[in-house]
């Protein structure tokens, strides 16, 4: 009887540590994909602040505006030559 008890103790016990084990493993599971998702949306976060921080005033632009675009040459149409399949 003895001998009945114990084994029946120790299926027990494997058991159970295998239900907690399972379920352990789809709880770091999830706390992973959550992370991910997290370190995704931090990221996301960051970009659209850099872009607020920089384009948040007219005076950045027109700061942006002066330094970038100053020297931009404006082109006629007459300028361009037409190209044509035998030349």
């Amino acid at each position: 009887m003895k001998k009945y008890v114990l084994v029946f103790i120790i299926t027990f016990l494997v058991i159970t540590t295998s239900i907690i084990k399972n379920s352990t493993r789809e709880l770091e599971y999830k706390i992973f994909n959550s992370n991910e998702k997290i370190k995704i949306l931090i990221n996301k976060k960051e970009i659209i602040k850099l872009q607020n921080d920089y384009l948040r005033s007219p005076q950045k632009l027109f700061e942006f505006k002066n330094k970038f675009l100053d020297n931009l040459e404006v082109l006629e149409l007459s300028k361009f030559k037409h190209l044509s399949q035998n030349e």
